[in-house]
């Protein structure tokens, strides 16, 4: 029965010593490639770059934002008018908000710039401000929310002028 005992021992040792000589030589690393974060932006930013197709406007100035919006397996265009609060730069990742008042309640939204539901942005009015982000506008209402306009750069008259270049 010790003989029995001594070769079931020798076996048991003898196999952990043939899987570690196994493990020590590794048959092919599997080697994954990953992108890095810069990288996927600029894949992102490829992607869905609207750069080129939207106007210049700053903060302070009247925008009218066109958005699709998906209903019921149909797409729509919903125009979105208000001033421009805040712009937030950083590649890609770029965004603006907008403030409206509707009935009374005032409603932010913010949009990215290379966003596919923006279908075009036209610019209503240009504001004349001198701050970088409008964030005291949201404890005011009627006309202490008023911005004024920049003198001689009206956008709307603008258009009425490039209109009668063309005709």
């Amino acid at each position: 029965m010790s003989d029995e005992i001594k070769n079931e021992e020798q076996a048991v040792n003898e196999a952990p010593a043939a899987e570690t000589v196994a493990a020590e030589t590794p048959a092919a690393p599997i080697v994954r490639k990953r992108n890095t974060m810069a990288e996927v932006n600029a894949l992102l930013f490829q992607e869905q770059n609207n750069k080129g197709r939207l106007p210049k406007f700053n903060i302070g100035d009247t925008v009218r934002v066109y958005v699709k919006i998906k209903e019921s397996g149909k797409e729509r265009v919903q125009p979105y008018e208000g001033v421009v609060l805040a712009m937030r730069h950083g590649g890609p990742q770029e965004s603006f908000i907008v403030r409206r008042i509707s009935h009374d309640v005032a409603i932010e939204r913010i949009f990215p710039f290379n966003s596919p539901y923006i279908d075009k942005i036209e610019v209503v009015r240009k504001g004349r401000v001198r701050r970088a982000k409008l964030y005291y506008l949201r404890g005011r209402f009627g006309r202490a929310a008023k911005i004024t306009e920049r003198v001689g750069v009206s956008a709307a008259s603008k258009q009425k002028a490039a209109a009668k270049v063309q005709e």
